[in-house]
């Protein structure tokens, strides 16, 4: 059967590799980074998805009738909402977990929402624009990728996860453009995480979806983004996709041992001790 938007991933599974990688936030807008717990589940045809019944998407409407069109291309109506206190807001970018109640049209559902978080979604750093006080505090800390794929041919979505002592301390991660290194057919981005001295105690994982449809030249509709960022095993890593406009959505890939087709195994809930996702501003 048909089933709607498993984490945002399902029209280009059996034909794309999925990456794994992290988050960001802009200097002179610096907010902080929701955790939470992460699921795992097998759609009911043959390839692996992370989430069940989760979408990536954007809010159209008001709270009274609204619907969430989704990073995948598809329209998810909301008949039932058991998030009441959630403050909807047209336009507004969310992660929804969902039970669909019936497919209305080969890429509609009517759904009911069981909960609905806001997503962060910035825009990218250019060094040119920062001071040197700004720069310093892009900070050089580690970071691990579990999860990231472009979507709705606008985003670059992205799970991490973080090493943390004090849930209340805020964390910041920017994706930081290399100028000098881009050129009009790639463009380098680096992710760089700032801890403020925060202890690596605890485990947690958090999203953010950044906006680098800005990043395409104009008179262009697509261009080669290598990612790069500092993992916790002090390794540099480096991941390399072709970022496509408008509906032309694809995944990043990653060079895979010989004779590996398998998506990299994700961390469950149970691994993760839960971290406040109130984070304060710094």
């Amino acid at each position: 059967r048909h089933c709607p938007d498993r984490c945002h991933i399902e029209r280009i599974a059996n034909k794309t590799t999925y990456l794994f990688m992290n988050k960001f936030l802009k200097i002179t807008m610096l907010a902080a980074i929701p955790l939470w717990g992460l699921t795992s589940c097998l759609d009911d045809n043959k390839y692996a998805y992370f989430h069940p019944n989760e979408s990536w998407g954007t809010i159209v409407g008001t709270p009274e009738n609204f619907k969430i069109e989704t990073d995948n291309g598809n329209t998810l109506r909301v008949t039932e909402n058991l998030d009441p206190s959630f403050p909807v807001e047209d336009s507004l970018r969310v992660v929804a977990t969902f039970t669909p109640l019936e497919q209305t049209g080969e890429n509609s559902f009517d759904i009911r929402v069981n909960a609905m978080k806001k997503l962060l979604t910035k825009m990218p750093v250019y060094l040119s624009e920062l001071t040197p006080d700004e720069i310093d505090s892009l900070g050089t800390d580690p970071i691990d990728i579990e999860n990231a794929w472009f979507g709705a041919g606008e985003y670059l979505n992205i799970e991490f996860i973080i090493f943390v002592n004090d849930p209340q301390k805020a964390h910041f991660l920017n994706l930081v453009v290399d100028e000098e290194k881009s050129t009009p057919e790639e463009v380098f981005v680096t992710l760089r995480h700032n801890a403020f001295k925060d202890e690596t105690r605890q485990k947690g994982w958090g999203r953010v979806s950044f906006d680098i449809a800005g990043l395409v030249p104009a008179g262009k509709d697509q261009i080669k983004v290598t990612l790069q960022w500092p993992g916790y095993s002090g390794v540099p890593n480096s991941a390399s996709g072709i970022f496509k406009l408008r509906e032309q959505n694809s995944s990043f890939s990653v060079t895979r041992p010989t004779g590996s087709n398998d998506v990299h195994p994700i961390v469950r809930t149970t691994d993760l001790l839960p971290i406040s996702s109130d984070h304060c501003f710094k």
